[in-house]
């Protein structure tokens, strides 16, 4: 019988096992936006924080203090102000290209601020969850930081997103919809086919692109208001977001990822998740690993 002699390295490789699986920088990523220069922000709500994803990436985290289960996220496209959602102060917070934090709205109204978006104008609104079912609202952030509400009584809403002429719309998330506002406030339903939609975002198309958590995929509904699906396979995707380029960005919760689909639609893992360290090319170890003949 032969024996088999293994060198000390390899034998220590072995009895460790394989390598372990390094821990997502996301607690619970929520969520995201995209600045002029492709610039990731996701919001992570379970760690208090914001990071900042190159288009490599590349994680830096935000130096934001006081935040206390941030939700939402938002970029100037003009300035570059970043603005966030902070639902456990009930404000929001601005980020200036500098770094310069401040609070831009705090008050009663806002009970649990889920979403932020900017339009064309630099105006600010925001989705509140509300403490009761039926209670969410959206609002506008006036001059010094006044709030006006500009529609009532949805149930959780978790989305938001506002076009370039000015429409208005939400994510009403514990009712399955997404509804479009009018100048008078009355909340039109666009759609009423979703499964718990939440993050919402416009494509350089006019399409609006919805983050349809508990179905796990991400819907595309055209101008025309024609719903189709543009990507599945995500793990409760919370928010989503787009470039300039086209390209879309995904906060999928239960992968502790952000994900982004590519213009030929492909999908793939830009920073966190759960994934396995490669062995290295050519070790003893990638050689026994590998599949036999």
């Amino acid at each position: 019988m032969k024996t088999l002699l293994l060198s000390s390295g390899l034998a220590a490789l072995l009895a460790a096992g394989p390598p372990t699986t390094p821990p997502t920088p996301f607690g619970y990523p929520d969520g995201v936006a995209v600045n002029a220069a492709g610039y990731v922000y996701v919001v992570d709500s379970d760690n208090s924080s914001v990071q900042k994803v190159s288009p490599t990436g590349d994680l830096a985290p935000l130096a934001i203090a006081g935040l206390s289960y941030p939700t939402g996220a938002a970029v100037d496209a003009v300035t570059g102000t970043l603005y966030v959602a902070d639902a456990g102060t009930h404000r929001i917070v601005q980020v200036s290209p500098a770094g310069e934090v401040s609070t831009l709205a705090h008050g009663r109204s806002l009970t649990y601020p889920t979403a932020v978006a900017v339009d064309a104008a630099g105006e600010v609104y925001v989705a509140d969850a509300g403490t009761e079912p039926n209670t969410g609202t959206v609002q506008k952030v006036g001059p010094h930081g006044g709030l006006t509400v500009l529609a009532r009584g949805l149930n959780k809403p978790a989305g938001l997103a506002v076009s370039k002429q000015g429409i208005v719309y939400v994510a009403d998330t514990d009712n399955n919809s997404v509804r479009q506002l009018g100048p008078d406030g009355q909340a039109t339903v666009l759609t009423a086919s979703l499964n718990r939609p939440r993050g919402l975002a416009l494509d350089t198309d006019g399409n609006l692109l919805v983050a349809n958590t508990y179905d796990n995929n991400i819907r595309r509904i055209s101008p025309s208001g024609q719903v189709s699906l543009l990507a599945e396979g995500f793990k409760y995707p919370a928010a989503v977001a787009t470039d300039a380029a086209g390209s879309v960005y995904v906060t999928d919760t239960g992968s502790g990822s952000l994900r982004k689909i590519g213009l030929d639609g492909q999908v793939s893992t830009l920073a966190g998740g759960m994934v396995p360290a490669p062995l290295p090319t050519g070790s003893a170890a990638s050689q026994l690993a590998a599949p036999k003949q």
